[in-house]
C-alpha cells in the first residue's frame, strides 16, 4: 500500500510538472510571436523619437500595452549593446526620457537578486553613473551582484574606478569569484595594478587560498604598479604550504621580472628544486619572463634535468620560445632527449602551420 501511494505520488508530480512546462512553452510561443508581430509596428515609432525625445515620447510610451512596452525595452537594449559613440549617447537620451534609467535605479533596490541584475544590466549598457554608497547598500548580496556593481564602475570608468571595483568585487573575502567577476577584476587592473594590490596589501592574509589564487592569476596578467613596497606582501607567499599558492606568487613575480629589487626575492636553486612540479613549471614560466642568459642557463638545467616531464617539456619549449637551439642533444632513449625531440616537432609543426607548408 506505501509503494503504491509513492507511485501515485511520484506520477501526479511528473504530470503536473509535465503539463506545467507544455503550459509554459505554448504561453512563451504566444508571447514570441506577438512580440515578433508588434516589433514591426513600433520600430518606426521609436526611431521617430530617437531624434526628439522628450514628453511626447514619454506619452508614447506610457500609452503602450505592457507586451509592447517590454517589446520597446528589449529593441533598446539590443541598441545599446550593439552601439558606440554619438549614436550610443542617442539611446542613453531616449532611455532617460521614457524613465527607463529610473526604473533600472528602482529595480537594483529590491530585495531580489534577478531583479537587482537587471537593473545593473541596464545602468552598465546606459554607462551610468552611480553612487558607491548606493551599490554597497543594495548590490552586495550575493557574489553576483558584487561583480555587476564592478562591471558598473567599470563601464563608467571614472577616477576612483579601480579602487572602488576593486574593493566591491573582494568585499567578502571568502567567497571565490565567478568567471564574470575575475574577468571584471582583470578589467578594473589590466593597466595599472595599484588597486589590486592595496586591496591585497591590506586583507589578503584572510582571504581563502581559491579566492587569492585568482587574485595572484590576475596579477600575472595586469601591468605593474609604480610602488614597489605595494608589493611587500608578495614575497612570504613563495614560502606558503600549498603548490598553488606558490606557483601563482611566482607568476605574479613573473611580470615585475625586470625589476632587480623583484629578482631577489626569487631564490631559483629553491624554485626549481621544489618537490612539485606545479611549482617548478611556474618558475620556469618566470625565468622565461625574464629571458636573460642566467634565466636561459637554469632553462636549459630544467629541460635536461627536471624529473617531471610536463615540466621538463615546459622548459624546453620556453626555451625555444627564445631562439635557444639546444643543439647539444642528449641521448634519445633518455627521458630528456624524448622531451626535447617532442619540443622541436612541435615547434616545426607550429611553422607549417604558421607559413602554410604541408
Amino acid at each position: 500500500m506505501v509503494l503504491l501511494t509513492i507511485f501515485v505520488v511520484i506520477v501526479a508530480i511528473c504530470l503536473f510538472v509535465g503539463l506545467f512546462t507544455l503550459a509554459l512553452s505554448i504561453a512563451r510561443y504566444w508571447f514570441d510571436r506577438r512580440e515578433d508581430a508588434t516589433r514591426p509596428e513600433l520600430r518606426p515609432k521609436l526611431f521617430a523619437y530617437l531624434e526628439e525625445p522628450g514628453p511626447d515620447a514619454a506619452a508614447w510610451y506610457d500609452s503602450l500595452s505592457i507586451s509592447e512596452q517590454y517589446v520597446v525595452r528589449r529593441q533598446i537594449l539590443e541598441y545599446l549593446r550593439r552601439l558606440e559613440g554619438s549614436d550610443h549617447r542617442k539611446f542613453v537620451a531616449l532611455s532617460a526620457a521614457l524613465g527607463l534609467d529610473d526604473r533600472a535605479v528602482s529595480l537594483c533596490t529590491r530585495r531580489s537578486e534577478f531583479n537587482t541584475l537587471r537593473g545593473l544590466i541596464w545602468l552598465t549598457l546606459l554607462k551610468q553613473s552611480m553612487p558607491t554608497e548606493f551599490l554597497r547598500r543594495h548590490c552586495m548580496a550575493t557574489s553576483e551582484t558584487r561583480a555587476a556593481a564592478a562591471r558598473l564602475l567599470c563601464a563608467v570608468d571614472e577616477e576612483t574606478t579601480g579602487m572602488d571595483g576593486t574593493a566591491l568585487l573582494l568585499q567578502d573575502g571568502e567567497q571565490s569569484l565567478s568567471v564574470y567577476g575575475l574577468d571584471t577584476l582583470y578589467q578594473l587592473n589590466r593597466s595599472d595594478s595599484t588597486p589590486l594590490l592595496s586591496k591585497a596589501a591590506a586583507d589578503a592574509s584572510w582571504w581563502n587560498d581559491r579566492l587569492l589564487l585568482q587574485c595572484l592569476t590576475v596579477l600575472s596578467h595586469c601591468q605593474s604598479a609604480e610602488r614597489t613596497e605595494q608589493f611587500a606582501w608578495l614575497p612570504p607567499l613563495l614560502e606558503d604550504e600549498s603548490p598553488q599558492i606558490r606557483a601563482g606568487a611566482l607568476l605574479a613575480f613573473a611580470r615585475q621580472g625586470w625589476r632587480g629589487a623583484f629578482r631577489d626575492h626569487v631564490v631559483v636553486e629553491q624554485v626549481l628544486s621544489d618537490p612539485e612540479p606545479l611549482v617548478r613549471t611556474a618558475g620556469y614560466e618566470l625565468l622565461g619572463q625574464w629571458g636573460d642568459s642566467n634565466a636561459l642557463e637554469w632553462l636549459r638545467y630544467g629541460a635536461y634535468n627536471d624529473p617531471d616531464d610536463r615540466s621538463r617539456l615546459a622548459a624546453a619549449r620556453t626555451l625555444l620560445g627564445h631562439g635557444y637551439t639546444l643543439a647539444s642533444m642528449p641521448p634519445a632513449e633518455t627521458d630528456a632527449g624524448r622531451t626535447i625531440a617532442w619540443a622541436k616537432r612541435e615547434r616545426r609543426s607550429r611553422r607549417r602551420i604558421a607559413t602554410g607548408w604541408s
